[in-house]
């Protein structure tokens, strides 16, 4: 299984063809399309391995499951109002050194709520790294028992983060202010908005040496598009025309983008799966009439 769609109504097959769990909906993977820890309905966690789908654990009802990370000895679950949990069996345990991260204080969100864990991510040498809405990135080199926070500016307000595999200290986040990039393990980072029509980015992928990054003008996904430029940031950002829409009716969100070699796949606010196997220049439509995506496995 090459790849895994999680949707507002179950999980489904690169060619959309519903796999289980109809009625429900799958909010975030971790691991592989061929082995997947998958959580639906923000409570439950569920293997699927092989084909077959297993409840692992039903959780709790609050706070709710929001992302997931695989990790070299467990998997880890962000949740809402930021906290993290730990599989254990079939018990999620909460990781008090993540609830003790330093300036957490500070941490926020623009309506006054709780902030959320966002995403997750595993570098080089098994730093886990998460980001929180709003606190910025974090890593933890201990298996997740500590945490700090990087050098990004909280304010920058990042919603992904991702360590490509094979770049040893890289990382990219997409933020309300465009691209960061840090090539030192988040000691500093580099802000690029260059090429932008707009700066609120929710994702962010690297196909082979191509940055991939979905913005729009805010969190109501005015003027949506995806833009891709080089890793070595020669020239700026140029939007992805050839195959997509001028611009989408809401954000292509974290999750809704992942890249395998050339071969990246983004699914659209509009129901349709477009892939692209040269990095992102030229794309075609796979899959129509999907049901809310929220989010893919590669």
């Amino acid at each position: 299984m090459e790849l895994l769609i999680g949707t507002r109504d179950g999980l489904r097959t690169a060619t959309g063809e519903l796999l289980g769990l109809g009625g429900r909906t799958v909010n975030t993977m971790a691991g592989r399309a061929d082995d997947a820890w998958v959580v639906v309905d923000g409570r439950e966690v569920w293997r699927l391995e092989h084909g077959n789908l297993t409840l692992v654990t039903q959780g709790c009802r609050r706070p709710s499951l929001t992302c997931a990370v695989y990790t070299r000895t467990s998997v880890l679950f962000g949740t809402h109002e930021a906290h993290l949990r730990r599989l254990d069996g079939s018990t999620l345990v909460p990781v008090d050194g993540f609830d003790r991260a330093e300036g957490r204080e500070a941490w926020f969100t623009p309506w006054g709520g709780p902030p959320t864990t966002r995403s997750m991510a595993v570098g080089e040498r098994d730093t886990v790294y998460a980001t929180v809405h709003v606190g910025g990135v974090l890593w933890s080199t201990d298996d997740a028992a500590t945490w700090q926070p990087t050098a990004l500016d909280i304010r920058a307000d990042a919603h992904q983060v991702i360590a490509p595999a094979g770049h040893e200290s890289l990382l990219l986040a997409a933020t309300a202010r465009g691209l960061a990039i840090s090539r030192n393990a988040g000691e500093s980072w580099e802000m690029d908005a260059r090429g932008l029509d707009a700066a609120y980015a929710r994702a962010v992928a690297l196909s082979e040496s191509m940055i991939l990054l979905s913005v729009s003008r805010g969190p109501g996904g005015e003027r949506a598009a995806l833009y891709r430029r080089s890793l070595d940031g020669r020239e700026p950002f140029v939007r992805c025309v050839e195959g997509l829409p001028r611009h989408f009716d809401d954000n292509i969100d974290t999750d809704m983008l992942v890249a395998d070699g050339p071969t990246v796949t983004m699914a659209g606010p509009d129901g349709a799966l477009y892939r692209s196997t040269d990095s992102g220049r030229t794309w075609q439509v796979t899959v129509t009439g999907l049901p809310e995506v929220c989010a893919l496995l590669i």
